[in-house]
């Protein structure tokens, strides 16, 4: 069992006064969580993390697990199953095991003359300068030590542990995995939401994969599953992107705007257990007739939402800047759908469709490495979003974005996230990816009394981290 205690010492640089917090904290299910979690067997294969193979990557706990610190405005709920603060509670300050040599004003440093090995545990010790983790300070929490190191300069909050090409030279024309699939990892399946470029109506599947167990005849790391248990077909009664046309022979009628039978993925799974996404109708207008053949002129789109729910579509016409012709199709965050028209990026309230905003402060990337889908939430251009609003810096994934599709969902289980896509560079691949999240809150230290570090202070924080039989 591990217990740990904190010391907080605020020293006033004019005067010399000295201010002392100490508290004690909970030890969470983080550390527990990451070594007992093995998803898809994927940490047998020869786990790889900030320069270290095997389990020395995790082992031993206090230099690796535990030998980051994070600092939180807020408190944070004392619960052992509790291994995240919330994307809300601003993150004040944080450290490492080594010294802060850039100019990261919320990064402090290790004390490497003062930490040491004590009886039955260790003692960590930073410092923070003047200009360093100022602000208020209610919860600290010890972390990854890559987590320590924050993500303006070194790090990324995503880290890969393995990426493995699990089957080569398979078949191009898959429909599963597509990149607004949506994965329950606890409960061992994953929906895919089917759209056709040429089809009115959409195929909501329900495919079983288990990710957590081993199986008698079969390793499931090597396993691509495609086939469905449950498998519906929902009409939407108009296609992804169609055209309209008035006049001429063709007056009335309607067709694809893409006449294939390629999935185009818009729509999106959102926590209120909808479908969402943005569709797109083109209205030519006729324009002359020359022997047999009707010509037409693009007139104006229309942009309309679409809902997927308890098995029957909806659409509601919505008002986009004008002039729109094209937009980028992101995910959802909370009730908010997210797009994108060029770098700009929008929110639509789903619950409200007049209501379409620009979120400011925020920019759009298009790479799969810094704009992804995790679970029902997303990651735009390296910021996590909540309700439709960047809220933390997580950086870029890692790896090359030669991705054919499935590489933009990702899902998170405890302290990992699993992504599994296809891929194309001279033939089709199939991969697996897991990363390890590594903000997360191996201890929570709530203070009886907040601390408010100001630019005329300097703060060293003293944590002692100790195995005890009880």
């Amino acid at each position: 069992m591990l217990k740990g205690k904190s010391t907080i010492e605020l020293t006033d640089v004019h005067t010399g006064k000295k201010e002392i917090y100490r508290d004690e904290n909970l030890v969470t299910e983080a550390i527990a969580d990451i070594l007992n979690t093995n998803i898809q067997g994927a940490m047998f294969n020869n786990p790889y993390f900030d320069g270290k193979y095997g389990e020395d990557w995790m082992l031993p706990i206090y230099s690796r697990l535990t030998g980051g610190l994070l600092l939180y405005q807020n408190p944070v709920e004392e619960d052992p199953a509790n291994i995240y603060a919330p994307l809300d509670n601003p993150l004040i300050g944080y450290a490492s095991n080594d010294a802060n040599n850039t100019e990261d004003i919320r990064r402090g440093s290790r004390n490497l003359t003062e930490s040491k090995t004590v009886d039955g545990g260790f003692k960590y010790v930073w410092d923070f300068a003047t200009s360093q983790a100022n602000g208020t300070i209610s919860c600290i929490s010890l972390t990854n030590v890559l987590a320590g190191k924050g993500t303006q300069y070194d790090s990324n909050y995503f880290v890969r542990l393995k990426s493995d090409n699990v089957i080569s030279n398979i078949p191009g024309n898959q429909s599963n995995y597509q990149e607004n699939h949506r994965t329950y990892i606890k409960d061992g399946y994953r929906l895919e939401m089917i759209p056709v470029y040429n089809s009115t109506s959409v195929t909501l599947r329900k495919v079983s994969e288990d990710y957590l167990h081993a199986r008698l005849m079969q390793r499931p790391y090597s396993l691509v599953a495609t086939d469905a248990v449950e498998e519906k077909t929902i009409e939407l009664n108009h296609y992804p992107y169609w055209y309209t046309y008035s006049g001429g022979n063709k007056d009335g009628t309607v067709a694809p705007y893409n006449n294939s039978g390629d999935v185009f993925p818009y729509l999106f799974h959102a926590a209120d257990g909808n479908w969402y996404g943005i569709s797109r109708r083109d209205n030519q207008k006729y324009s002359y007739s020359s022997g047999s053949t009707d010509y037409y002129n693009h007139e104006s789109y229309e942009w309309f939402l679409d809902t997927v729910s308890a098995e029957k579509a909806t659409t509601q016409k919505i008002i986009l800047p004008a002039n729109t012709s094209e937009i980028s199709h992101i995910g959802m965050s909370g009730k908010w759908l997210m797009f994108a028209i060029g770098n700009t990026v929008y929110r639509i309230d789903t619950t409200s469709v007049a209501n379409i905003e620009v979120v400011p402060n925020a920019s759009y990337n298009s790479s799969s490495l810094h704009t992804f889908l995790i679970d029902d939430d997303v990651v735009i251009n390296d910021w996590y979003y909540l309700n439709g609003e960047p809220k933390l810096h997580v950086r870029n994934l890692q790896s090359n974005d030669y991705a054919r599709w499935g590489r933009k969902s990702m899902a998170r289980y405890k302290a990992f996230a699993y992504q599994e896509y296809y891929c194309s560079y001279g033939n089709y691949y199939f991969y697996k990816d897991l990363y390890l999240y590594t903000p997360y809150l191996a201890t929570i230290n709530n203070l009886a009394t907040p601390v408010i570090k100001t630019a005329d202070k300097t703060m060293k924080i003293t944590y002692t981290l100790t195995e005890t039989q009880s």
